[in-house]
């Protein structure tokens, strides 16, 4: 037998326990010390690109003794021996392709931190309820507190961020790519993962955040009842479908048109994979365009034009089969009724 046929298979158990003793381990725990007294679980969860990174560092401001343990599966995809090829060459392969090796790291990190009573800040997508319930229940049975953090994000705002980090820095740069297929998953799932879990007596502390601030704060009493009402799950999907400011809209249409031209100008980066993200996109521009006629001093007939450019853009490039049976956007009517007196927005911002 060779000794090639003596190594383990790439994602296996054995390859996933090579990879987490002799790499991620010391990456992840080195610095920290376990808590035999009241260790700490944090979940963390949202939509992708909802702004979990800057509810990281609230987190972990709000918890500076507790050694919190961050844990981000993201952040152990790059463990996948062919990551740097897969990001660079075949960006919309490359999620897919490395989920076994960041699922089964993460699933790793977490059964050492429980074994050996390490705080973790675990952050996760939220869209299986009887996963990130059971890992809540399982630690707090270990004597952990449990406390969840969810991130609030309107639903254009994460689906535009998305492609924002998909295309950051430019050709020849590849950014981190995620299926249109996740976030909206994600986005119908959440909700109902955080009634699950403030349906769990044994969490202790349940938040909601924004980008911008804390929406939501319940904490259980010394006699386990919540202090307040029960509602973070209607909370979080009131702001994951809050219609935007008009200065929102316009900020968000402008940064739309500068993503739309750089996924434009890679080649071969609008296609079959990302015409989910793009038609979307496109159906929360029209919407917006179409909120902001009431707006004096809107450039709508500007904003119309740019957006009849990137629908024809789009069914130029796009597989026909892929395109809705409606060929061009829907016409914005020319007579605009008189809008109400208000203030206008400020322009992109």
């Amino acid at each position: 037998m060779s000794d090639l046929d003596d190594e383990p298979q790439l994602g296996s158990e054995a390859w996933l326990a090579h990879v987490f003793t002799d790499e991620a381990r010391d990456l992840l725990f080195a610095g920290h010390r376990p808590d035999r007294e009241r260790p700490v679980l944090v979940l963390l969860g949202g939509q992708p690109a909802a702004g979990k990174t800057q509810a990281q560092r609230t987190i972990l401001a709000e918890h500076p003794d507790d050694d919190l343990v961050e844990v981000t599966g993201d952040d152990l995809r790059r463990y996948h021996p062919d990551y740097d090829r897969l990001a660079r060459e075949a960006p919309f392969l490359m999620p897919n392709e490395t989920a076994p090796v960041s699922g089964g790291l993460v699933r790793l990190a977490v059964e050492h931190a429980h074994e050996r009573r390490f705080s973790l800040l675990l952050e996760g997508t939220f869209r299986d309820a009887a996963m990130v319930t059971g890992t809540a229940t399982r630690f707090a049975d270990a004597g952990y507190r449990v406390e969840v953090v969810a991130v609030a994000t309107p639903a254009v705002v994460s689906r535009l961020s998305a492609e924002m980090r998909s295309l950051a820095g430019g050709l020849p740069a590849v950014g981190r790519w995620t299926p249109p297929s996740a976030h909206e998953s994600a986005l119908k799932h959440s909700p109902g993962v955080v009634a699950a879990l403030e349906a769990l007596p044994h969490v202790a502390r349940l938040q909601v955040f924004s980008r911008e601030r804390r929406l939501y704060d319940n904490t259980r009493t010394a006699t386990g009842q919540w202090e307040h009402p029960a509602k973070a799950a209607s909370v979080l999907r009131a702001e994951q479908h809050r219609r935007l400011a008009d200065s929102e809209a316009f900020a968000w249409l402008r940064d739309y048109q500068g993503v739309f031209a750089l996924a434009a100008a890679r080649p071969g980066y609008l296609g079959s994979e990302t015409a989910p993200a793009y038609l979307r996109l496109q159906a929360d521009a029209d919407t917006m365009i179409r909120s902001l006629m009431l707006t004096p001093g809107a450039p709508v007939g500007e904003l119309r034009a740019e957006h009849r450019k990137r629908h024809t853009h789009l069914r130029r490039v796009l597989p026909p089969e892929v395109m809705p049976r409606r060929s061009t956007p829907a016409p914005l009517p020319e007579n605009r009724p008189q809008p109400p007196r208000r203030e206008p927005p400020t322009l992109g911002r």
